[in-house]
């Protein structure tokens, strides 16, 4: 399973004793039928494995190309079963 993510790197202004920040989070969409029955109201986005080198490597791609591939991601079912 491949899911689109974006991460950040801030470093703080030169003198400041605040540490380096990383931030990630994974690209979520509304949900399919069956995760929206289980309550749930998003869902991650995951990529085609024939997409995920496109994602990995953004620079000189459109916001529009990139979007595209988000529009054409995997749709697999998800199956759920109540917990005892």
């Amino acid at each position: 399973m491949y899911i689109a993510c974006l991460f950040s790197h801030w470093t703080p202004p030169a003198g400041s004793d605040e540490p380096d920040l990383w931030s990630f989070a994974a690209v979520t969409d509304d949900p399919p039928p069956e995760v929206a029955a289980a309550g749930h109201d998003r869902c991650i986005v995951q990529l085609r494995p024939e997409n995920v080198e496109a994602w990995l490597t953004p620079q000189g791609r459109t916001l529009d190309a990139l979007d595209a591939l988000l529009d054409d991601k995997a749709r697999p079912y998800y199956e759920h079963r109540l917990a005892a």
